[in-house]
């Protein structure tokens, strides 16, 4: 089994990528966009960016789209500012039922996990 730290990667590359936004809500980052059919899964490689909400929900920024909107299960009371996510997967894809692993940014004591759900694709807005 390989170990996949994405959103380690993720947050080491992009200064404040994984911090619950207080400001930000989901409707705003989503605005214009259109969901898809939910997919079960995205490939690792491609995520560029992500982004987490306080709800739980996560907004993988995707190299050259789409976005994919994922909520996961019980992670509203344990995403938060300081906070990191990893998961491990066998693969180079993120799947509905992988388990992420929610750890405190300073201590890295573990806070809890939750399972990742369906991948809800929004096409990006295209600017005129």
């Amino acid at each position: 089994m390989r170990i996949l730290p994405v959103a380690m990667l993720v947050a080491a590359i992009t200064p404040g990528a994984l911090a619950a936004r207080d400001s930000a809500t989901i409707e705003q980052a989503l605005a214009g966009r259109t969901a898809g059919p939910p997919r079960s899964c995205i490939p690792e490689p491609q995520i560029d960016d992500s982004e987490t909400f306080a709800s739980g929900a996560i907004l993988y920024r995707m190299k050259g789209g789409p976005d994919y909107l994922n909520t996961v299960a019980d992670c509203s009371g344990i995403l938060r500012r300081d906070t990191v996510i990893s998961t491990r997967t066998p693969s180079s894809s993120l799947c509905r039922g992988d388990i992420l692993h929610v750890s405190d940014r300073v201590s890295h004591a573990e806070l809890g996990s939750c399972g990742l759900g369906d991948f809800i694709p929004y096409a990006r807005v295209k600017k005129p």
